[in-house]
């Protein structure tokens, strides 16, 4: 063999530098070749894991040449840092997991793993034994070292939180591999090893001392306190880094479907969640009297069931089984726009039309079973605790007694989900706060519902009817399923001509719709109880992020934060779409976020259905409010939705666009940027639909 030959076949290439042959070769599925999306998610599963442990095994090569002095000040500081920078790369591949895994994938392969788990790593016990070891000496001298250990610190802890957020959300309460308690086992397993990392561990050394002993009351779910106990409630991640959990001690103002949501992103990553509730909570799904629309008809957007199911999978087969309806519009849905009927061949998204009392009934169960949150009912709030600049508590007195005196409990975090009935904002002002500012377009709208029994469906598969009122059109219907059998019709009319609440006159009120098929079926139909009515249709909302800047310790939600016009059905999935902004937000913080953080992104999550809402309100007759779109961009971006509007009905590519909006799936902006939406919008005329739904 010559020289040159010989140089030839040893030549470094890139596959042959990185061993790639090798290195593509060690993913090894156990799922079989048969349940193909299970064994591809089980890929995924195990590439993300060998990356993190390569990635891990050059901070440690890092940190072991720091823990060796054989550095000066500037490199020690560059190797921290970069071993604090690749665990937050390794933090990162767990949230890639957490958002593209599916739970399911994951559930049909998690058992192939035996008794595997990350705990069993050595490399995930050196970590925390340098890290340890390092912060513990970072008196030694060096120039730049304290604050590079300060970040892989936080690194360290984001990391650890991101895991036990991880498993919570792909078993939540079932159990683990190997038949342990899953994310319990979990959590006792982290402290038992740290515990076992030496002299250098953080349990041992805190400087502060022994966690406090608080003494709190625990509460019934119907309020009363059943004992006086010490409360010791940490998140492992602070056990791990001597830290407390970012949150501390959060009281939830209101234990319905926006409190409950908040209540559970929050608990993971709080000492200690408490729910007060002003209603005593029921054992079945029945109207509360704390919730004034429990009667009335409520949807579950396409957004809005994506939210649910990534807050609480299996939730929505749990509904499921329990005969929430599950409707696809248009295409089960005779939807009226535009003075036609919207072709049910257009594209279509689904929704979920159970009644409130069960939707809340089936939440408060999934959030209430990992018991990390204590829920108080038959409280009623009467004000802050705090200064001008900080909520510190709330002050409460029990519910049905009289005379009862004013109780305090405080809080490191109060969250006001008391709907459209909160006092926040009066609070506030009783403290010396300056109180949010308030934007406000209101229609004078009024509605109705009553709850029917229908011998027969709609026929030719229409399951519902949605009559949209417009400005030169102002009466409305939605006409949906519920459980049970049961059909849920509510009525809207503008101010003056409000829908009865006696059963025949609301009957007689469906004439008036622009077309008669509603009436039609309706008439056949056999009302059970009297009509309810609802006057509260503005849509307001209240700007906590202007004020969080200098308010701490305070966040508002829901429909306490921004009330929609109910008819346009957007209040259930805004809450869900407040509570993933929260999780994200908290799943990303190293420290404890700033209210104004929180807050601006609660709000973030409503634009889009404040957008709708208020765009469709304004040009309506009558309207009133400082938020009422005038001018004339205004009028002319109405004039262009109302061409929008007109071709939705016969339109596909508009028709779809425009639920995306509608849905809550795309902001509104995308009908402007949308070129095909504008050119069929404005340069073709509008397709005539059929006659019938």
């Amino acid at each position: 063999m010559t020289a040159g030959s010989e140089v030839a076949t040893t030549a470094v290439t890139y596959s042959r530098y990185l061993h790639l042959k090798e290195l593509l070769s060690l993913q090894q599925p156990l799922t079989p070749d048969t349940e193909p999306d299970v064994r591809d998610s089980e890929r995924l599963f195990i590439i993300v894991h060998q990356v993190s442990e390569t990635l891990l095994s050059q901070g440690l090569i890092d940190l072991r040449h720091v823990d060796e002095n054989r550095c000066g000040g500037r490199c020690a500081a560059g190797r921290v840092e970069r071993a604090a920078r690749l665990v937050e790369t390794m933090e990162g591949h767990l949230h890639l997991l957490r958002d593209t895994l599916r739970r399911e994938d994951f559930l049909g392969f998690r058992d192939r793993l035996g008794t595997a788990s990350g705990l069993q790593s050595s490399q995930f016990h050196e970590l925390f034994a340098l890290t340890e070891k390092l912060v513990a000496g970072q008196q030694d001298g060096r120039e730049g070292v304290r604050p590079a250990l300060d970040h892989l610190r936080d690194a360290v802890e984001g990391w650890l939180r991101a895991h036990l957020v991880l498993v919570d959300h792909m078993i939540g309460e079932l159990p683990g591999t190997g038949e342990t308690e899953g994310a319990r086992f979990l959590d006792r397993s982290m402290n038992a090893f740290v515990s076992s990392v030496g002299a250098t561990c953080p349990v041992a050394h805190d400087e502060r001392g022994p966690e406090p002993v608080h003494e709190e009351k625990t509460f019934h779910d119907n309020g009363s306190v059943i004992a006086a106990a010490p409360s010791r409630a940490r998140s492992t991640a602070s056990v791990l880094t001597g830290h407390r959990p970012l949150l501390g001690r959060v009281v939830v103002l209101g234990g319905g479907f926006a409190g409950l949501l908040t209540a559970h992103v929050l608990a993971p990553h709080a000492e200690r969640v408490t729910v007060l509730e002003r209603d005593h909570s029921a054992d079945e799904a029945v109207p509360r009297a704390g919730v004034p629309q429990s009667r009335h008809t409520h949807v579950l957007l396409t957004s809005g069931i994506r939210a649910l199911d990534e807050l609480l999978p299996g939730l929505l087969d749990d509904l499921n089984g329990a005969g929430a309806p599950s409707l696809a519009v248009p295409a089960e849905v005779g939807v009226w726009q535009a003075g036609q009927w919207v072709s049910r061949r257009n594209p279509s998204h689904p929704v979920l039309t159970p009644s409130r009392p069960l939707l809340e009934h089936r939440v408060r169960q999934a959030v209430l079973a990992g018991g990390r949150i204590e829920v108080a009912g038959s409280v009623d709030v009467v004000g802050l605790l705090g200064d001008a600049h900080r909520v510190t508590g709330v002050r409460t007195r029990r519910r049905g007694v009289r005379n009862a005196p004013v109780d305090e409990i405080d809080a490191d975090l109060v969250v006001d989900a008391t709907g459209r009935s909160s006092q926040t904002h009066r609070w506030l002002a009783e403290l010396d706060a300056r109180p949010p500012e308030e934007e406000v377009v209101e229609t004078g709208r009024a509605y109705a519902t009553c709850e029917f029994y229908a011998d027969e469906p709609l026929g030719n598969d229409l399951r519902g009817f949605y009559i949209v009122p417009d400005a030169g059109q102002p009466f409305g219907t939605i006409v949906l399923p519920a459980e049970n059998g049961r059909w849920l019709v509510t009525l809207s009319g503008p101010k003056g001509q409000e829908p009865p609440t006696d059963v025949a006159g609301f009957v007689d009120f469906v004439s008036r719709l622009p077309h008669d098929a509603p009436y039609k079926w309706l008439s056949g139909a056999t009302a059970v109880g009297r009509p309810v009515g609802y006057r509260h249709t503005g849509n307001r909302r209240r700007r906590y992020d202007r004020t969080a800047r200098t308010q701490h310790g305070l966040l508002v939600v829901g429909d306490a934060l921004c009330a929609l016009n109910p008819v346009y059905g957007q209040g259930m999935s805004v809450a869900a779409l407040n509570a993933v902004a929260l999780s994200g937000v908290l799943a990303k913080a190293r420290t404890a976020p700033a209210a104004h953080v929180l807050q601006r992104a609660v709000l973030r999550s409503a634009g889009s259905a404040w957008e709708v809402a208020t765009g469709a309100d304004s040009p309506m007759p009558g309207v009133t409010g400082n938020a009422v779109r005038t001018g004339v961009v205004p009028r002319l971006l109405d004039w262009y939705l109302e061409r929008v509007r007109e071709h939705v009905p016969g339109d596909p590519v508009v028709c779809g666009a425009f639920s995306e909006v509608l849905f809550l799936l795309s902001p509104p902006r995308s009908l402007l940027t949308s070129a095909q939406v504008v050119r069929r919008s404005l340069l073709r005329p509008p397709v005539r639909t059929t006659t019938t739904p």
